[in-house]
């Protein structure tokens, strides 16, 4: 009798186990970890060499994973930009992008896995130790050729092309540079803001002016250019307001 009740306690347990692990409980599937150098070959910038260990991070593919962390102190400091659903759409079909990429993410990481609130601390970390100083644009800097570029007759007749990305992404480097500009009216305030915020006020009306034109006679790849100009222009922002936060840290 006792050795039916042994039985019968044994397969109660084992029923109870699998509901657990059916259940997600972490007891029976740990959450992958890991390693610094294959966070940075997925995140790492569009211009970075694949293997480089220190390759620097894409800020605003990490903007994106805090976005979507779920974890409000994360997410706390984002632009109201970039937590809005538009922007979190777009970001994740570019993050997206990444992971399907086998040479950038050859150890399947998944957009699960990568947003999860301690697997966005640990970018954050690299994203700060990888830091690499960009060259600050100047206030007479012209954009690329390509920018300036007309369309062709040809491609006036083509479809309008969608200027989603580009108008969030220039309205995200708005932001920044209102804040520069803020910053640099104060005396206490980094060369850098100043020359930023100076540059600022060309530029947004610079690309302003280039969206209106696309919005009638652009194409695709028209305004990917333009997109991709404003990301690599957003990341030069979040450096220099990085070293004014770290300067007045100090």
């Amino acid at each position: 009798m006792m050795e039916v009740d042994v039985k019968r306690m044994g397969r109660i347990a084992l029923v109870a186990v699998a509901a657990t692990c059916f259940g997600g409980i972490s007891a029976c599937h740990k959450a992958r970890e890991f390693k610094d150098a294959q966070l940075t070959r997925l995140l790492r910038t569009d211009r970075a060499v694949a293997t480089d260990p220190q390759a620097p991070l894409d800020p605003n593919a990490v903007d994106c994973m805090r976005a979507w962390s779920g974890d409000a102190d994360i997410a706390k400091g984002l632009p109201p930009a970039a937590v809005a659903d538009a922007a979190k759409s777009l970001c994740r079909q570019r993050l997206d992008g990444w992971i399907a990429d086998a040479d950038r993410n050859p150890d399947k990481i998944t957009f699960d896995e990568l947003t999860r609130p301690p697997t966005v601390r640990q970018a954050e970390a690299l994203l700060s130790q990888h830091r690499t100083t960009m060259r600050m644009p100047s206030q007479n800097d012209r954009p690329p050729p390509a920018l300036l570029q007309l369309p062709t007759p040809a491609e006036n007749a083509a479809t309008p092309a969608d200027m989603t990305a580009a108008t969030t992404a220039v309205n995200e480097l708005d932001g920044y540079c209102q804040k520069a500009k803020q910053a640099a009216s104060s005396s206490e305030t980094t060369q850098q803001v100043g020359r930023f915020a100076s540059y600022c006020d060309k530029r947004i009306e610079q690309l302003r002016a280039r969206i209106s034109m696309l919005q009638q006679h652009g194409t695709a790849q028209q305004v990917q250019a333009l997109t991709d100009n404003v990301q690599r222009t957003i990341t030069v922002a979040k450096q220099v307001e990085a070293r004014e936060n770290a300067a007045k840290a100090q």
